[in-house]
């Protein structure tokens, strides 16, 4: 998968909330999360009714610094 600038923006965002990753609302990640999950950029795990605990993994680390 190539990271178009919005999931660029997206991946930036999630970096920017969290070294270690964090908890955010389902309804707000939106298709962008589930692209970077799918693309092995991040790491998702529902954990209530409408919250998902995500890390950002290696490869996401490398697409950040290649970009920055």
């Amino acid at each position: 998968m190539i990271l178009t600038q919005e999931d660029l923006e997206f991946l930036k965002q999630l970096r920017g909330a969290g070294e270690r990753g964090r908890t955010i609302r389902a309804r707000d990640a939106g298709a962008a999360l589930l692209r970077l999950v799918k693309a092995g950029y991040v790491i998702d795990r529902i954990t209530g009714r409408n919250l998902i605990e995500y890390r950002i993994t290696r490869r996401g680390d490398d697409a950040l610094a290649e970009h920055a």
